[in-house]
This record gives C-alpha cells, structure tokens and sequence, in this order.
C-alpha cells in the first residue's frame, strides 16, 4: 500500500518533500527576507491612484456645474441694429498708379440719397497687396480735400511691389462708409 500511496503522490507533495531539504542556504535567506511588499512602491502606486481619482472627479465637477454660451452667428445682425442702420456715404474711387510703385489715390464722398458732396469730413486710405494679405499693408493714409471741388479727397501711396493690390477708402466723420477697388502695378517705371 505504500507504493501505491507514493505512486498517487501529488508533484507539489513530492517537491515539498525532497526539494525542502536540498535548497541552498542563500534561497532561503532571500526568502526570509521578504517581509512582505516594498512601502515605496506602495507609496507610490496609492498616490497615483488617489491623485488620478481626484482629477476624474475634478473634471465630473466642471462638467455637470457648467452651462455651454449659446452662439449666435456673426453674419446676422441683431433685430435691434437692423432698426436703427445708418445712413452711409457714398463712395466712388478713382486709382492711379504713377510710376516707382507710387499710387494716386482719389474719393469723391457725396451724402446718400441727394449725392451732394461731403465737406471737411474725416477720409482715410489703406492699400493691401492681393497675394500677400497684411503682408504689405499700408496705412492709414489721411486723404485731404482738394481745394476747389467739393467733397473730392486725395492722398499719395507708395506700393512694397509689383502686384495686385486692394484699396480700401474709410469715411469715419460725418457718417461711416467704406468701399473697395483694385488696382494693377504692373511696372515699377511709368
């Protein structure tokens, strides 16, 4: 029966039985000094643990308390202002380039409705090339009244180069109005 009861033996039985006395000295050694898990370690993972559960209940916070801003389109103008829309000038431009990038610019302003011309008003110029937005801005150019024709202003511009540029004229006094044209230098000499 003994034989029988060492054949039906379990291999973790065996292994305890024999391999037990035949570890070296320096195995067991290892394992008595293995207390149990490092405080560092378990340090380290508690503060991670705790720190990310503090952020994720941060953010559950901030999310349920705030209230998206409703947006209303740029494009449309309020109610209110389309009430009160004020008159503007009316603007025609009339651009000339003169040679060594040098660009004549005229504005005759009139009043809306009578087109009587806009005396002593406050016009100003800006010049901006096409293919380079902002790149070769230029302005405000103050644009004074010729002597001897009413509501005609003039100014002088001096273009960065050869190219296509947009002119901008701005009435700011006595009523805002703004117009665009654009003008072709194709040449540095005239």
């Amino acid at each position: 029966m003994s034989m029988l009861k060492e054949k039906m033996r379990l291999p973790d039985e065996m292994l305890r039985g024999r391999a037990s006395s035949a570890k070296p000295a320096r195995a067991r050694a290892r394992k008595k000094g293995r207390r149990g898990p490092n405080p560092f370690r378990q340090g380290l993972l508690l503060g991670i643990c705790v720190g990310m559960t503090g952020a994720l209940l941060v953010g559950v916070v901030a999310f349920l308390t705030t209230r998206p801003a409703v947006v209303t389109p740029a494009a449309q103008p309020s109610p209110a202002a389309a009430d009160r829309k004020e008159p503007q000038a009316a603007i025609s431009i009339n651009a000339e380039h003169l040679g060594n990038l040098q660009v004549r610019i005229e504005a005759k302003v009139s009043a809306p409705g009578s087109y009587n011309p806009i005396t002593k008003g406050q016009v100003v110029a800006y010049i901006d090339m096409v293919a380079m937005p902002l790149a070769h801005k230029k302005g405000p150019i103050v644009m004074a009244e010729v002597s001897g024709t009413p509501g005609v202003y003039q100014g002088v511009a001096n273009a960065a180069m050869v190219g296509e540029y947009n002119i901008t004229v701005e009435v700011k006094q006595p009523m805002a109005a703004t117009a665009n044209q654009r003008l072709q230098i194709s040449t540095v000499q005239k």
